[in-house]
């Protein structure tokens, strides 16, 4: 009986010496190979361009691209959403849209469309667009890759937005779809990831993508600043240099040595009163209300933060203050108030006149 024990013992501690080793092993194969922790630890970031076009079958003409830049020092992924809408102003060709221009070069050869299309992009945001990793793919193609998973159909394959604030925060949550990627959803995309166009090995992707989950990093989303004249989409060159110098490339500013910030707040909820409840309550917490008005044509499901200048961690508060928020970079120093908040439907304020209104109910 105690040789019999003994034996065992033996055996288990040789299989769990077997593992260990095994374990080791294979990170060391996996950090030896994966060029992004390679990166991030020759630099405090590391960046990454998405590119995902539109086919006959799924969003025909559709196109949308980001790049993406993380910063370890402050564990804060900035993406910048590019507005593919834009024009590409060129003396030697006729202006068209960066959209339009990839469409066209893409019915006959898409590796020209996508190598044109960067070109072209780094004339509008210089070295921004040049990313250290990046990844092309067809909106079909991923749809096959994860699977026909049914949460991806109903964020990323959307289309069809009131507005473009609408279109923005459908744009958050499918970054934020990837940044949560489920292990299930990770292993189909592997199983699929020939359909990839990237300079990302697979097993350096799959350790990305834990890393990222580990590490759950602040998301700063940023919108391309533009200028809509009645004719077309133009990028804004001086808007998205002070953009790229003081907000892509910055460090973050603490909220708490931002001063001034103006603040003008609308209701897009369809719920009496919620701007005028939610800037009593922003200036209760010290913040500087311009004005607010309860009539928007449209409705948020979800609560809209746009900051105009920069205060990313000032826009933060706020939405840790509203108990909700979605805060969007949409630089534009023209703007008169530094921010402006559209008061969703998932937002849920209370005031003294509420429960006044309750009891008069009651009675």
């Amino acid at each position: 009986m105690f040789q019999t024990i003994k034996k065992i013992i033996k055996i288990s501690t040789i299989i769990l010496l077997v593992l260990i080793i095994a374990a080791v092993s294979a990170y060391i194969y996996i950090y030896k190979n994966d060029a992004v922790a390679k990166k991030l630890k020759e630099k405090d970031y590391v960046s990454f361009s998405v590119l995902l076009y539109g086919t006959e079958k799924i969003l025909p003409g559709r196109l949308d691209v980001y790049t993406a830049l993380y910063d370890k020092r402050a564990n804060i992924l900035k993406v910048f959403s590019v507005n593919t809408d834009a024009v590409v102003l060129n003396k030697r060709e006729k202006s068209r849209s960066l959209k339009t221009i990839f469409n066209e070069i893409s019915k006959k050869d898409i590796n020209a469309a996508i190598k044109k299309f960067y070109m072209d992009l780094h004339e509008i945001i210089g070295n921004a667009a040049a990313t250290d990793f990046y990844i092309n793919t067809s909106f079909e193609m991923l749809d096959i890759a994860v699977w026909q998973n049914k949460k991806f159909k109903f964020i990323l394959l959307k289309d069809n937005f009131e507005n473009g604030d609408l279109e923005s925060l459908n744009r958050i949550e499918t970054v934020e779809y990837f940044m949560h990627l489920t292990s299930p959803a990770i292993m189909k995309i592997c199983q699929n990831y020939d359909f990839f166009d990237t300079n990302i090995l697979k097993l350096s992707f799959v350790s990305s993508v834990l890393r990222l989950k580990s590490l759950n990093p602040v998301l700063m989303f940023c919108e391309m600043p533009v200028k809509h004249t009645k004719t077309r989409v133009e990028h804004d060159k001086q808007n998205i240099e002070e953009f790229l110098n003081k907000v892509y490339y910055a460090d973050i500013v603490p909220h708490t040595k931002v001063k001034g910030v103006l603040i003008d707040i609308k209701n897009a909820s369809r719920k009496p009163r919620m701007a005028e409840k939610a800037a009593w309550l922003l200036r209760k917490n010290k913040l500087d209300v311009l004005g607010w008005s309860n009539n928007l044509y449209a409705v948020y499901d979800k609560t809209l933060i746009k900051d105009y200048k920069g205060n990313f961690m000032q826009a933060l508060r706020i939405a840790e203050i509203l108990k909700t928020g979605k805060v969007i970079v949409s630089y534009n120093n023209r703007s008169y108030p530094d921010m402006r908040i559209f008061i969703g439907k998932d937002c849920i304020l209370y005031d003294n006149l509420d429960k006044k209104e309750e009891q008069n109910g009651k009675n």
